[in-house]
């Protein structure tokens, strides 16, 4: 299918499929061998069994914000059902205006009071535990969504933010390894003077994580507009900006990059040779891959405008190219979708086509159904991206993708199973003994 939004793709599709797919061999996949031997250390005659792929070591990943958050239990059931056969990472509400609705009471335990798309975190933890889903936190700071409570003084909201990262870390910091602890920083006006806010505040809230948070992994996120919008290599504002703290000694370990296409679809066709350019992407991943830190994109919205057949295909393909080009990258760590349905998305009420959900950015219709992106992920994560295959001999070479294994042997009538990890950093032979 041909469409404009598609034409840097398709006329890059030659070049780009060659570092795609000889990147995802190099840093994503990896050659291993299993030998099935007896108690004394002998290979087996007479061996079959298979190898299948249990889990991936990337994480693909999806905001959780709905979470029993319908109106009728049939869509709080398919909502759980369908969220765990795509992700294995997700993103637990954390907003400062909605976990702490009064001075001094934060949201926590089983049963907090309901907020419309910010699920109990004690119910998120459990859904996840027992999905062998990894969560992070976000955001420990936004300068917005503050609650309506927090005073003017700027030392005396310094405090309630030390209180409210020391009152988080001390219920979460052991059940959630990794934090947002900034988030858009850079969309702050420098003209405003009504925000509760020192001036250096992204450099004492990081100094305070640091403090709170030692053995957790501390990130720093930013929008589209100055992660791929406003890309001058390293002399753009983000880059400027994670360079100078860690120059300060500032703990960043991990970056994020949101890519919501909240625009119109007549200024998408405009910025499309930035936004979907696999050169621009390439670029941007390359360029802050000189920090060595793990990128994370880490809050995905494309586009089916009007939810027309045709933009919703456009909006599969588009995903396709993008979650190709990302999971190439051997820097990438994470890859977070936004909305898994539509109608639920931010600034609307749940069902509408208002505010964010005019975009048509979710993988399911409202009423649940799977649209073509949803496919589209699916395939990858779980078919393109999956290794699978049987063997007939003691020892067999494989080539797989990283990640936990199930290891079925049949060796004289009898079946075993056996667990094993090949990970980027792990070893590359596994002797199964029968």
């Amino acid at each position: 299918m041909s469409h404009t939004l598609l034409r840097f793709f398709e006329e890059q599709k030659m070049q780009s499929n060659k570092r795609i797919e000889g990147d995802i061999q190099k840093y994503r996949k990896a050659f291993a061998k299993i030998k099935v031997v007896n108690s004394q250390g002998d290979l087996i005659e007479n061996v079959k069994g298979r190898i299948k792929q249990k889990t991936h070591d990337f994480k693909f990943g999806c905001n959780i914000f709905m979470l029993d958050q319908f109106p009728d239990e049939e869509h709080n059931k398919a909502y759980r059902k369908e969220f765990k056969k795509l992700f294995n990472y997700t993103v637990a509400p954390f907003y400062w205006q909605d976990f702490e609705l009064k001075d001094g009471e934060p949201r926590l335990g089983k049963n907090p009071v309901n907020v419309y798309r910010r699920p109990s975190i004690e119910k998120i933890l459990k859904y996840c535990g027992e999905n062998n889903i990894d969560v992070k936190g976000h955001p420990l700071f936004w300068h917005l969504f503050l609650p309506q409570w927090l005073v003017q003084d700027k030392n005396e909201s310094y405090y309630r933010i030390e209180r409210r990262l020391f009152e988080i870390a001390e219920v979460f910091k052991d059940r959630i390894r990794d934090w947002d602890v900034v988030n858009e920083s850079l969309s702050r006006p420098p003209h405003r003077e009504n925000y509760q806010l020192p001036y250096d505040y992204v450099n004492r809230i990081f100094d305070l994580a640091d403090r709170y948070f030692s053995k957790n992994r501390l990130f720093i996120n930013d929008t589209l507009r100055f992660c791929w919008s406003e890309f001058i290599w390293e002399l753009s504002p983000y880059y400027l900006q994670i360079e100078n703290m860690l120059m300060k000694g500032k703990r960043i370990d991990a970056i994020g990059f949101q890519y919501h296409l909240f625009k119109t679809p007549e200024r998408l066709e405009r910025e499309a040779e930035i936004l979907l350019n696999p050169t621009c992407l390439f670029n941007v991943m390359d360029t802050y891959g000189k920090f060595h830190k793990p990128l994370h994109v880490s809050e995905v919205t494309v586009p089916a405008y009007g939810l027309t057949d045709e933009n919703k295909d456009v909006q599969a393909i588009l995903t396709e190219w993008l979650y190709k080009v990302w999971f190439s990258h051997p820097d990438m760590e994470s890859i977070v979708w936004w909305n898994l349905v539509d109608g639920t998305a931010a600034y609307a009420p749940l069902g509408s086509a208002e505010g964010e959900n005019y975009y048509g950015g979710g993988l399911l219709n409202y009423d649940m159904s799977k649209k073509p992106v949803y496919h589209a992920i699916n395939n990858l994560i779980n078919k393109e991206w999956h290794t699978e295959l049987r063997f007939n001999k003691s020892e067999c070479l494989f080539n797989g993708f990283f990640g936990e294994y199930d290891i079925e042997v049949i060796a004289d009538d009898k079946k075993t199973h056996h667990k094993i990890h090949l990970s980027k950093d792990g070893g590359r032979e596994f002797v199964l003994t029968v």
